[in-house]
């Protein structure tokens, strides 16, 4: 009878010990399929970034052509002139020059049309993108319309982020998500399914106190991307949000809003943003 005792007590402790290792497989893999995903995002960032500041270059380009274009033509229009004035022995001649300064003048002139229209077709794919972003920060702002005083909504060049307060989304501990906060990611995961093509990041913010009853984490970043990857869950598996549509981020206490000296500062740094991408028209590229 002892005998079939241990036996028993030896196969629960071996299972449990499987169960564990499963558990923690599965969070790294989970933590790596994140980091992985945060990595990608930020090379597309970076991109991004990048792709914004050669337009910008590109715009200074434009118009350092068509100044210098400009000023050539006043050149030509008045050496034409001068030359009207004083050649008025030889008209064959100044019939000659005449033809072949209008010539020059009007391959300048079509020169500066065309990247006249170069800067335009610019501009008007800037307008076309701010528009976007425009149209997607005012939806976002009607659908969260009933907490308008306590989100932030904003926008920059590439994307539209909604900042979440803790109080609203995760209950008291700083982990598990609320019953408010299923009801603010109901209407996240209702803009994404009308959107589909669009990205999100999930980004978790947290101050640099652990929770106190949670002794599983070793540090800030464990902290935040279990409550990333736990909105990530509910949005895919109960909120039917497609799972490429997401990638659950974890910034730790390293980006304050706030100082964490006080708890009105720690309260502050304790936030979740959801930064969306829309598919934005691309920049044509300018002629050499």
């Amino acid at each position: 009878m002892k005998k079939t005792t241990a036996i028993v007590v030896m196969t629960a402790l071996l299972s449990g010990g499987c169960v564990r290792q499963k558990l923690y497989r599965t969070e790294v893999e989970a933590r790596s399929g994140a980091e992985s995903r945060e990595k990608v995002l930020n090379e597309e960032l970076t991109f991004r970034k990048k792709e914004a500041g050669d337009l910008i270059r590109k715009i200074g380009d434009l118009n350092k052509t068509v100044g210098s274009q400009e000023e050539q033509i006043r050149q030509l229009q008045t050496e034409l002139i001068a030359r009207t004035q004083s050649m008025g022995a030889s008209s064959t001649k100044l019939s000659s020059e005449n033809t072949l300064l209008s010539k020059q003048l009007a391959e300048v002139n079509e020169i500066l049309e065309q990247k006249n229209s170069e800067l335009e077709m610019v501009r008007q794919v800037q307008l076309k993108q701010e528009s976007i972003l425009r149209d997607h920060k005012t939806t976002l702002e009607r659908a969260f319309q009933p907490y308008k005083d306590a989100i932030k909504i904003s926008r920059n060049s590439i994307s539209v982020t909604l900042t979440l307060p803790d109080k609203l989304i995760f209950d008291q501990g700083g982990v598990i998500v609320s019953e408010g906060g299923r009801a603010l990611l109901t209407i996240v995961s209702e803009y994404l399914a009308a959107f589909p093509g669009i990205d999100a990041s999930i980004i978790s913010h947290t101050d640099n106190v652990l929770p106190p009853k949670e002794k599983t984490f070793k540090d800030t970043w464990d902290w935040s991307i279990a409550r990333a990857s736990g909105i990530v869950r509910i949005l895919t598996r109960e909120l039917n949000v497609t799972a490429n549509q997401l990638t659950a981020v974890g910034r730790g206490e390293f980006y304050p809003a706030a100082s964490n000296e006080t708890p009105e500062g720690r309260s502050a740094n304790r936030r979740t943003e959801i930064v969306f991408y829309p598919v934005l028209p691309v920049i044509p590229a300018a002629d050499e």
